[in-house]
């Protein structure tokens, strides 16, 4: 495993990983709520021969900074821009974002769309319903961080996975409390860029599992509408966290489309 540097910068830190094929294309890899870059494990031994890799810590997340107080989508995009500025990755760069990933590239991609050349969204959204952050926030709040961490896996693997629901359990638990875990989710209220991926015009690939109980079909099919230059592939039996319980299908998926 690549050591994990940390950058303090402008007042944030970020825990980040570069690692793969210096010489190839570019991808940065942004992960969903509650994880952190750790949870690419399945990516990265497919990627790395052939891509330059970055990996990164959201705000508020695994290493990253996290400051006790309350934050918005706005700390994830900007600790992204200090970290890609400070490495230099603003040029032809892939984005691959899972869930709450995804909606950090979308919005990342909005405000820079120069610097992108392609984008992988997987599992997401562009449109957050207070319902739903109320909904996330009373299983924080009502479970011990421990058994709500074993519920990522429990809602988000299909087939289920007893193994991999105690790695990513253990992702979580190793760096969050149950008040960071509080302060990810109330991040995202209000959240809603539908209408302004319009006008978006970079080759975009959407990735959904068919069994996705936390950012179903229709989500994607949302996001689909809305991106002029997207197209769509819903994977099989696959669930929320297709990244790992369809990896081989979805590592396919995404390298034809960044090579094409």
């Amino acid at each position: 495993m690549v050591a994990v540097e940390i950058l303090e910068k402008n007042g944030t830190k970020i825990a980040y990983a570069i690692s793969g094929n210096e010489t190839g294309p570019k991808i940065v890899l942004i992960h969903g709520l509650f994880l952190n870059a750790d949870c690419w494990r399945d990516q990265l031994s497919y990627f790395e021969q052939d891509y330059h890799i970055l990996r990164f810590d959201l705000h508020g997340h695994g290493r990253s900074i996290k400051t006790g107080k309350r934050y918005t989508i706005r700390n994830y995009v900007d600790d992204m821009v200090i970290l890609m500025e400070h490495l230099g990755w603003n040029s032809e760069v892939s984005i691959m974002g899972h869930s709450l990933g995804g909606m950090v590239a979308l919005v990342y991609a909005l405000e820079h769309p120069e610097e992108i050349h392609k984008l992988v969204v997987a599992s997401s959204y562009c449109f957050v319903s207070n319902e739903a952050v109320t909904d996330v926030a009373g299983r924080v709040q009502g479970n011990p961080i421990e058994k709500f961490a074993l519920g990522i896996g429990k809602r988000g693997l299909s087939p289920y996975n007893e193994e991999d629901t105690k790695w990513i359990a253990k992702m979580v638990t190793d760096h969050m409390t149950q008040k960071d875990a509080l302060y990810a989710t109330a991040a995202s209220a209000g959240f809603n860029i539908c209408e302004n991926l319009r006008n978006l015009e970079i080759p975009t690939l959407l990735i959904v599992g068919k069994e996705d109980i936390t950012t179903p079909v229709w989500a994607s099919e949302m996001l689909h509408e809305w991106l002029p230059q997207s197209d769509i592939i819903i994977v099989d039996k696959a669930g929320h966290l297709i990244i790992t319980d369809h990896a081989d299908e979805f590592n396919s998926l995404v390298d034809n489309f960044l090579k094409k």
